[in-house]
């Protein structure tokens, strides 16, 4: 046999799926659902760390032990969803929903205004962050909503700026509003990482049943490339207290492969 030649068809050259879920949906994620989306440049890395015993004036090896296995999870995120930014943050994003596209509205708006008129229901709701924008550029304000009669969203306290106007071909739209609050950014997640193999595109599977986010936020606003979030993950040994603890995951990484 020649040095060096292969035994399988089992190579790696593929891209990968991160899903990302509450611990306690850890057996029910599934892409369709729980996928951050466009995704490069996976990586998990898993590499044990060891305590040596050496002996004599050229500190020969004579015994090792495992004390620890650090894993670390990675990879660019391209979709930048207001889901996918509260990952970034490490903030849990339960509460966070697509808003709908924004919609006409039926006149101009004028500068110190608080109020406009939709052209249809928006489902802005009292508490509710909203926009204005003008055209399709930057010219855009943003509200709180204090009141919404019918059609009429209002906005006391956050009027038009001085020197802001809006055609009556402007439209209003939803935001959600995420804060950059680390007293909030405690948060755990399961994760799970679905590639498929060029083996029969038989697929492979690493499960993370608790996993921090220490790194994702980055926005970068650039005209020569598509930007992206580098997402970093650090898995963790779930405690039997965990939401969804499953004695069949009870180390912090475990691989599914054929």
């Amino acid at each position: 046999m020649t040095p060096g030649t292969a035994q399988t068809g089992r190579f790696q050259f593929s891209t990968a799926t991160l899903c990302l879920a509450p611990m306690a949906q850890q057996k029910a994620i599934h892409p369709q659902l729980h996928s951050v989306g466009l995704i490069k440049n996976v990586k998990v890395d898993a590499t044990p760390s060891k305590v040596d015993l050496t002996q004599g004036p050229m500190n020969d090896v004579v015994s090792t032990v495992v004390n620890g296995m650090p894993i670390t999870v990675s990879g660019e995120v391209y979709e930048f969803t207001a889901k996918n930014l509260a990952y970034g943050l490490s903030l849990d994003p339960a509460a966070i929903v697509d808003m709908a596209a924004p919609v006409g509205i039926t006149g101009a708006v004028a500068a110190n205004a608080t109020t406009a008129t939709a052209a249809v229901a928006t489902g802005l709701a009292i508490g509710d962050w909203g926009y204005l924008q003008d055209g399709l550029d930057d010219q855009v304000h943003v509200f709180k909503v204090t009141g919404v009669t019918g059609n009429v969203i209002t906005f006391t306290g956050h009027p038009v700026p001085t020197g802001l106007s809006f055609s009556a071909s402007a439209r209003i739209g939803e935001f959600n509003k995420i804060d950059a609050d680390p007293s909030k950014a405690n948060n755990n997640f399961a994760a799970r990482i679905i590639g498929v193999s060029v083996d029969s595109n038989v697929p492979v599977v690493l499960h993370f049943p608790k996993v921090r986010i220490m790194r994702g936020f980055s926005m970068g606003f650039s005209a020569d490339n598509f930007g992206n979030m580098p997402f970093e993950l650090t898995p963790m040994v779930p405690l039997p207290t965990d939401p969804g603890y499953d004695g069949d995951f009870k180390t912090r990484m475990s691989a599914f492969s054929r």
